[in-house]
Order: C-alpha cells, then sequence, then structure tokens
C-alpha cells in the first residue's frame, strides 16, 4: 500500500525505466539477463496426489517443498520499496523474484499438462496492523476449471513472511464442500462455515489455487506480534484457452526487464486509491506503459 502522505521525486518516471536505479535500490539483488536454473523437481506419485488435492480441494498447499531463495531478504527490499512510496509490486523488477516463478515450472507443468503459461498478473502485499485484507472472491469465475476439475488457470501465492490468522492469512472454501464451484454462474460459496480451512503457511510455502475457487485474505489483527504479512503473487493458465488478459507471457520461466516493466505497469491502476492526488506515480505508470507495451499475441524474450 503506498502511504498516502510520501512525497515522490518528480524524476521518478524516468527513473523507474533504469536497471541502476533499481539496482541502487537493493543492492543486495540483482537485474540481468540469466536464467533461472533450479526447479522443484515432483515424483510422478507425489504430482498425481497434488493434482487430485487441486481438484478435490481446489487449492493445494505445498509446505516447503524446497524453494530457494532468502526469503527474510525480499521481504526487506519489500518493505523498503513501499517505504520509497512505491508499490511493493515493485520487487518484481529483480531476477530473484521471477526466480521463484521459475522454481515451479515442472509443479505447473504437471498440473497443467505441459501447457503453462504466464499470465502477466504478477503483484505483491505488504500488510500491516489493521490492514483491510482481501474481500472474497473468485479469481476467474467460468474460467477456473475444465469439466473434469482440471485447472485453466491457477493463482501462486507465496508468503516472504510468516502468514497466520492474526496478520491476514488466506482462507479458502475446498471444492468438494463448495456447491457453486464450477457452476455457469457462480455466485458466492454455497457451503456451511465449517468447511472453510485457514491456510497458515510460512516462507518457501507455496499456496496454489484455480480461478473457481471461492477464497480471501483475513482482515489483520490491530493487534499482534506477528510482524507483516508480505507475499508475492502469480497468475498461470492453460495454453489450451484463449488469453486471460489478452497476452500471455511466452518468455516463462525468463522474463527479461523491460517486459517485468510492462507487466507492473498493467498492475498500477488497481491502485487506483493510492494513484488519487498522486501526479508523480501516475506519470510512472503511464511512462513504463507506453514505453514497456504488452502487446496482444504474446510477449516473447
Amino acid at each position: 500500500m503506498l502511504p498516502s502522505k510520501q512525497t515522490l521525486p518528480k524524476g521518478l518516471a524516468i527513473a523507474a525505466q533504469s536497471a541502476e536505479f533499481w539496482r541502487r535500490m537493493a543492492p543486495e539483488l540483482t537485474i540481468s539477463d540469466a536464467q533461472p536454473r533450479s526447479t522443484i523437481s515432483r515424483q510422478s506419485d507425489l504430482a498425481h496426489k497434488e493434482m487430485m488435492a487441486l481438484v478435490n480441494d481446489g487449492f493445494l498447499h505445498l509446505e516447503q517443498p524446497g524453494m530457494e531463495a532468502d526469503f527474510a531478504l525480499l521481504a526487506t527490499v519489500v518493505q523498503r520499496i513501499v517505504s520509497a512510496g512505491l508499490p511493493p509490486a515493485f520487487i518484481g523488477v529483480y531476477d530473484e523474484a521471477w526466480a521463484l516463478a521459475g522454481q515451479l515450472s515442472e509443479v505447473l507443468n504437471v498440473l497443467f499438462g505441459g501447457k503453462a503459461m504466464m499470465v502477466p498478473n504478477f503483484s505483491a502485499s505488504f500488510s500491516t496492523h489493521g490492514d483491510q485484507g482481501v474481500p472474497a472472491h473468485r479469481r476467474r469465475p467460468r474460467q477456473g476449471v475444465f469439466a473434469d476439475g482440471r485447472p485453466k488457470s491457477v493463482t501462486v501465492w507465496m508468503p516472504l513472511t510468516r502468514a497466520t490468522a492474526r496478520n491476514g492469512c488466506v482462507y479458502a472454501v475446498p471444492a468438494s464442500q463448495d456447491r457453486n464451484y464450477g457452476k455457469p454462474d457462480p455466485a458466492r460459496a454455497d457451503s456451511s462455515l465449517l468447511a472453510i480451512r485457514a491456510l497458515p503457511a510460512e516462507p518457501g510455502d507455496v499456496l496454489i489455487w484455480t480461478g473457481e475457487t471461492y477464497h480471501w485474505q483475513a482482515r489483520t489483527a490491530r493487534h499482534h506480534d506477528d510482524g507483516p504479512l508480505t507475499s508475492l503473487t502469480w497468475e498461470f493458465q492453460s495454453r489450451d484457452i484463449a488469453p486471460l488478459e489478452g497476452v500471455l507471457v511466452d518468455s516463462y520461466p525468463y522474463v527479461p526487464f523491460e517486459t517485468r516493466l510492462g507487466i507492473l505497469a498493467r498492475q498500477m491502476p488497481q491502485h487506483t486509491a493510492e494513484m488519487t492526488g498522486n501526479p508523480v506515480w501516475r506519470a510512472v505508470q503511464m511512462t513504463l506503459a507506453n514505453r514497456y507495451p504488452l502487446k496482444s499475441g504474446g510477449l516473447r524474450a
């Protein structure tokens, strides 16, 4: 969230296009042309169980699957970006953020039958005391699952800090308990309150849910000692359906710096409330969107 009284430098719209600007912001992280090398391998029996869990529950919780990252450092940089008056999603200019998505490529290919594609919807959150959370919703009603329950689209949510019931963890209604799951005209979840699942998670855990899954991120407690909840979010889809946002990132799992800026520029208008009365931030968004447009037909490295 953008601090309402933060004053941004007038030259930010130009500076944000420069990799050097971001390197000075976080010299501990990198911006390069190096492609991610590590990926989480899945044994066939485990991969089958994960697919069945996603089909039956609509979500999948991978507990410590072997992600390689300095999560504490990434969380620190997110807080540094927010303190500078910028959206937390600008952590997405750095290699380390996209390397995490790259590590999940084998998992995603199992879930999508080898046809996983990235939707240009990367975001990050930084929730503190009294944050309002994310209202209950379905991300992609009618575009979330095929008739047999296999995913058309999924959200990948990864905490950089502990996610607890007090600092705003994710809650979901299991697909098997939601009578509106996958319906042609899905409204709110039709389920008993007893079916609701809290999904606390640790740094290194990964949550994946389909576009049909009814879920939300809880409002944080006004007084707690669990620290801010910092997280990263990506969206993926099957190549067998039309691009959900008109564009697919064909270069996944490697995303070039210029494409990262284009993706971030698309996300900034979602923060309309914070943009109001802040012409510098609006200039950043418009400059990046005009300089790095995401054209239909796919993005290639």
